[in-house]
């Protein structure tokens, strides 16, 4: 089963058919101590026959940390490690509103970081779609499709445009019988799914409302489920990604995770969901309009039974996320998407990759 969470203005359509900005390093994250279980940060060793034990770090709720956080080395793997995805019961996919992926340390943002290090990221290869907007992304993220094949071209929700177009990740879960829950914090999103393919649907203003909300569809459980957070996308708009205020709403929206995550756990629901977690766009100064390699790139995540732990460093693009999630709940891939299941995180070989962006504008 699974999980996903992310309203912008309109944006002014200045990219024309040329490519994002060449990608240029953000920085080292900052040090931060994250509390794990001692088994869930050894490194993987050379193996011939059995697979990796499972990891599960310890998840510490708070809000704050102290100590340092190391990545995974990014060496690629010597081993063929021989996971199971079949423990996967429920796919979560969390969508945090312009998160910028140098912002989860420096926030910090503690639960999402034991997360990282229990699983499978990227921390500076995964961007968003050319028009880094709120709707427009979020479409591709759950649709597995470009701006120009889900129709959704436009940062507001128009009736007459109908919803994202093609078969979408919830198209497929509700047509084998899986219950679909859908909660977000900007009612724009309603486009994202055609009300039959959502047997719940609800909108929530405010990390601790869309927390609440959350919770109390997780007590009933679910197949897959997707939660978006707008926190940051709002304090970024009104004063500045990576200001305060920003960092402060991201903590919160980290502490909504903590509850989340304390919530499967006490419905003995945690050890088989699989996390995807992500953002729709980052940003700078007040904006995500496309002007630098902070708008497009974007945080990914994956954590649950039969990720292995490690560092991605090839490319993901947003339309991925729909891809592996069906792939995890061994839902049929349509061909028509460009997205590509991240078959890696099972240490799986990486049946395709994407050798460019993969739409056409």
């Amino acid at each position: 089963m699974i999980l996903f969470v992310s309203s912008c203005g309109p944006v002014p359509e200045i990219w024309g058919g040329s490519p994002p900005p060449a990608a240029t390093p953000i920085g080292a994250y900052l040090p931060i101590q994250i509390a794990i279980n001692p088994a869930t940060t050894a490194q993987p060793a050379a193996v011939t026959e059995a697979p990796p034990p499972t990891i599960e770090p310890t998840i510490t709720l708070t809000a704050t940390s102290t100590a340092t956080f190391t990545p995974a080395p990014t060496n690629t793997p010597t081993f063929t490690p021989t996971p199971s995805k079949a423990n996967i019961e429920r796919v979560l996919i969390i969508s945090y509103d312009g998160l910028r992926p140098d912002a989860i340390e420096l926030a910090p943002m503690p639960n999402l970081m034991a997360l990282m290090q229990g699983g499978a990221y990227a921390p500076l290869t995964a961007r968003t779609i050319d028009y880094p907007a709120t709707s427009p992304s979020h479409a591709s993220m759950l649709s597995g499709l470009c701006m120009e094949d889900h129709g959704v071209i436009y940062n507001n929700f128009f009736m007459y445009m109908g919803y994202s177009k093609g078969v979408d990740v919830f198209d497929l879960a509700h047509e084998a019988g899986l219950k679909t829950v859908m909660i977000v914090s900007k009612d724009k999103l309603r486009q994202l799914a055609e009300p039959e393919t959502t047997d719940v649907f609800e909108v929530a203003y405010g990390e601790p409302a869309i927390t609440r909300t959350a919770v109390a569809q997780i007590a009933d459980d679910f197949d897959l489920m997707f939660i978006h957070f707008a926190g940051g996308d709002n304090r970024g708009h009104q004063y500045g990604w990576m200001s305060g205020e920003y960092m402060k709403v991201l903590q919160a929206g980290d502490e909504a995770l903590g509850e989340i995550i304390q919530t499967l756990k006490d419905n003995n629901l945690f050890d088989t969901t699989l996390f995807i977690i992500t953002a729709d766009h980052g940003g700078h100064d007040k904006n995500h309009i496309g002007l630098i390699i902070e708008d497009y790139r974007i945080p990914w995540i994956a954590y649950g039974p039969g990720v292995i732990p490690q560092v991605l460093d090839l490319k993901i693009y947003t339309m991925d996320t729909a891809a592996t999630a069906a792939y995890a709940l061994g839902l049929p891939l349509n061909p028509e998407w460009d997205g590509i299941p991240v078959y890696q995180i099972f240490g799986e070989p990486q049946l395709k990759t994407h050798e460019r962006y993969p739409c056409k504008t």
